[in-house]
């Protein structure tokens, strides 16, 4: 048999009036269109099974039926498969489509002697065995039944093509007739060792399982959690060690770096074949070591590391979900199912041919671009990773590519780049951290945002960037809150923060509506977190409770008068030296309560002319309030013409401002409880005049709550804070220690033997009186002997007085003595369990002579399945 697009005919002739038409003519016109016409199906549509053509076995009274549902498939040389059945005997030629399945209660060894399809029914010029479904009437036709295992074997459906003989034209020849071309749908079972030689001739198919098999070994990965808590996010170095520890332990880089492997070895027929795509695992390798396993410095950002990481992973599992979709299979070879289409097996298994679609169903220039795009995006990605400090704060808008194609943003850690900008998403333009002057997003309104993201503030002063932020978001209407915690000051409105809102988690930026958590270290930033949420300060809630409060007041540093013409200067003429200000620049120098700084550092409030002209000093006091919403309340009383500092009653303070507003030379001005001084000078003894006030709130107590409350606190209350913590680390590290590990007796004793030979002796003794008393019973060692926090004679006179003091025998013992109060070796903790209460006071005599020696408890029988103590305990049974 050849098929039909072996070869193509690409013309055709018209015919004149009257013109006599040879074989030729005739066959070379039909011959074009019915090429065309295949063409059009393989190379627009596609090859395959394209839907239906389920294979099924039904049980029925008479017998098992092998059913073949209605469907429609396109084999390789462009012949369309449909179901369809002869309409009646009287017209043998014509056929219906309109049926739901064809059905088959028979079969009979099939032969292809008319089509000879070749090389795919034969092996060595042989015809491999081949069984075709039929019915009862067909000739030589069986039962099911007889057919041995027919429900396990491989199920095709064969388009059978040839020319019917000429000597059926009976007596005249066949010149007016011409030769009639036979299409004969079979249906037809292999068994399996025979279908994989159909397999093997198979491009398609072939690289169709290859590819599937790939897809099933590229699955997604994710990055190991990062949670904050008291203990893990005290010191820069723990908050490095924290993400640097969620990249190694997860291995996901690795796992990422063989993914990507396997994406260029099994699909490079759809990579570029660019220079950075073939050197794909090599740029990837170098970045990686570069980037996160050989860091340089002390402090390494690797919050933001862990970000790129995050980036990385995101772009390789779209590109997964991108390689899933792109499936399809541009030109087919006429070679592999020119004739026939595998239907698999009953059961669902075996070969099975899928709809291979054309390009022209689909956006397969579109796909492939997206792919390589994803490519290019990885290698950006790591080659545009840098962390600059001092940048100059900036807030952008992000949000989620599916609510709008501009989103998300590029944060700060990646430097300008070109190419990471065009592979970065599906819109001609994003929003970058490096967007120029004048284009400043924050004042578009976008449709999707969602968060958004903060960067150029590492290294910056904590203070000033804090005060930032804050201005940012009046500024610009951003819908988030802002905290500032410093490690050197906050560490413990930091443990109680982690405490509340466990939620905190690093995203280079801050949700909408949510918590912006800015870290600094002696006042210079370097790193945040955020919250998906906005904390609600509980100091606002309502209720009564009793608070002593002293409301005193004091002299302002700037005279109304001064303050009046500095409001008038913006109307006034032009100052004739220096620059004309437009704001009160207020400095707050230092800021505590109770001596816990509120500030690290200088704060700088200013106060627009135009606001002091309004409303004068309370325009002062309103800016000191909403910069420091939790502490000092400020007032000014104009009958009095002083300011008004009102603070809870026994509260001492210290606060010191400077007004910055035409000189940066002026003096500092200090307030405390006790009075006023000037550049560390009493200022005027008459100052200060206090006075006592009553107030109920319930938020006085949450405060005192949250602020005296005491946090991880231990049984000792701080006396031995991080020592219990020590103590088990230090059990654990001996568990493992070479000196009770190998052929060494092991720090959990299995058996009596593992035991030192100190205290083995004193149970072997226990032991033989026991055996001497006759008495029933069961011997367990309990307590530090079976955890591992036993101190033995020999462990204490051989590392007691060592000189290796970070030697980890001699650090148990000495934090043992410190918080047990124990020098001495553990004495072991027998139980003994009785069969009979009645043995006990037997067994009190027993034990008697060894109570100086051995810690002794007796236990009976279980009463009414009640639990025992020993039932509870960590035991070995001796």
């Amino acid at each position: 048999m050849s098929n039909k697009l072996s070869s193509v005919t690409y013309q055709y002739r018209n015919y004149k009036p009257d013109q006599v038409l040879t074989h030729t003519q005739l066959n070379e016109t039909i011959a074009y269109f019915e090429d065309q016409n295949r063409l059009s199906r393989v190379a627009l549509t596609g090859v395959g099974i394209i839907h239906g053509l389920t294979i099924a076995k039904r049980a029925t009274e008479t017998g098992d039926q092998f059913v073949v549902h209605q469907g429609v498939g396109i084999t390789t040389d462009g012949d369309l498969i449909v179901l369809h059945k002869q309409l009646s005997e009287e017209q043998p030629k014509e056929n219906i489509i309109s049926i739901e399945e064809l059905s088959f209660t028979h079969f009979r060894v099939f032969s292809d002697e008319k089509a000879k399809y070749s090389p795919y029914f034969y092996e060595d010029e042989e015809q491999i065995p081949i069984w075709e479904f039929c019915n009862e009437e067909d000739n030589d036709a069986l039962p099911l039944a007889e057919q041995e295992n027919w429900e396990n074997m491989n199920f095709l459906v064969y388009l059978e093509s040839y020319p019917k003989s000429e000597d059926i034209c009976g007596d005249i020849n066949c010149d007016n007739q011409g030769i009639e071309q036979v299409s004969k749908l079979r249906f037809l079972m292999l068994e399996n060792e025979r279908i994989q030689g159909l397999v093997n001739q198979d491009e398609i198919l072939s690289k169709s399982l290859g590819i599937q098999q790939l897809i099933g070994e590229l699955s997604p990965i994710q990055l190991m959690k990062v949670v904050h808590n008291g203990q893990n996010t005290t010191s820069l170095s723990q908050i490095d060690k924290l993400y640097s520890a969620a990249l190694e332990n997860g291995n996901t880089l690795e796992d990422l770096g063989k993914g990507l492997h396997l994406i260029i070895e099994g699909f490079g027929s759809i990579l570029e074949q660019d220079e950075d795509t073939i050197n794909l695992i090599e740029i990837y390798n170098e970045h990686v070591e570069d980037i996160f396993k050989n860091p340089s410095e002390d402090y390494n950002f690797f919050q933001y590391r862990y970000q790129l990481a995050k980036d990385l992973v995101n772009t390789y599992n779209e590109l997964i979900i991108a390689i899933k979709k792109f499936d399809y299979f541009p030109n087919p070879k006429i070679t592999p199912f020119p004739k026939h289409l595998l239907l698999g097996k009953l059961d669902g298994s075996g070969f099975r041919h899928n709809f291979y679609r054309s390009p022209a169903l689909g956006s397969f220039e579109k796909g492939k671009k997206g792919i390589n795009s994803l490519i290019k995006k990885l290698i950006a990605l790591l080659r545009s990773f840098e962390i600059k400090v001092d940048q100059g704060l900036r807030i952008i808008p992000n949000g989620k590519r599916k609510h709008n194609d501009i989103f998300p943003s590029i944060p700060f850690y990646y430097v300008n780049n070109e190419v990471l900008i065009q592979n970065w998403g599906l819109a001609a333009e994003v929003i970058s951290f490096y967007y120029g002057m004048g284009n400043n997003p924050l004042l578009l309104e976008y449709d999707g945002v969602d968060s958004y993201l903060i960067g150029g503030h590492l290294g910056m002063e904590g203070e000033d960037t804090f005060q930032a932020i804050q201005s940012m978001v009046s500024q610009f209407g951003l819908e988030f809150k802002v905290y500032h915690f410093d490690l050197s000051v906050n560490q413990n409105e930091l443990k109680k923060l982690f405490k509340d809102h466990p939620a905190c988690t690093s995203t280079g930026g801050v949700p909408k509506a949510g918590t912006y958590i800015l870290l600094s270290q002696e006042n210079k930033v370097f790193a945040d977190l955020s919250l998906p949420y906005r904390i609600v300060d509980e100091s606002g809630l309502i209720g009564s409770s009793h608070i002593k409060v002293a409301a005193c007041s004091y002299p302002w540093i700037s005279s109304l008068k001064y303050l009046n013409n500095l409001s008038r200067s913006i109307k006034g003429s032009v100052r004739r030296s220096g620059i004309q200000p437009r704001n009160y620049r207020l400095v707050v120098n230092s800021y505590s309560i109770n001596e816990n700084p509120l500030i690290t550092g200088a704060v700088t409030l200013e106060i627009p002319f135009e606001e002091i002209h309004k409303r004068r000093m309370h325009a002062i006091t309103e800016a000191l309030n909403e910069r420091f919403p939790k502490g000092l309340v400020f007032d000014f009383d104009e009958s009095l013409k002083r300011l008004v500092i009102t603070r809870p009653y026994d509260d001492e303070f210290k606060i010191s401002f400077s007004d910055n507003t035409l000189s940066i030379n002026s003096p500092s001005y200090t307030y405390t409880q006790e009075g006023m001084e000037k550049s560390d000078k009493t200022y005027r003894i008459d100052s200060i005049r206090c006075e006592e006030l009553k107030k109920y709130r319930e938020s006085t107590y949450v405060q005192l709550q949250n602020e005296f409350a005491p946090i991880e606190k231990d049984d000792d209350y701080g006396a031995y804070t991080g020592k219990w913590k020590l103590w088990y680390e230090l059990i654990d590290d001996l568990m493992t220690d070479s000196r009770f590990t190998g052929e060494n007796k092991p720090r959990i004793p299995q058996s009596i033997e593992d035991l030192p030979s100190s205290v083995s002796r004193i149970i072997a003794r226990v032991q033989r009186s026991l055996e001497g008393s006759q008495i029933p019973h069961d011997l367990y060692l309990t307590g530090d002997w079976v955890n591992g926090s036993w101190a033995s004679i020999e462990m204490i006179n051989e590392y007691k007085n060592s000189t290796n003091t970070n030697d980890t025998i001699f650090r148990f013992l000495n934090l043992r003595s410190s918080l047990h109060k124990k020098d001495q070796a553990t004495k072991a903790s027998l139980v003994v369990v009785l069969d009979r209460e009645i043995d006990r006071e037997r067994m009190v005599t027993t034990l008697s002579p060894f109570t100086e020696l051995v810690d002794v408890y007796i236990e009976v029988p279980a009463v009414r399945n009640q639990p025992r103590t020993i039932d509870t305990v960590i035991k070995l049974k001796l």
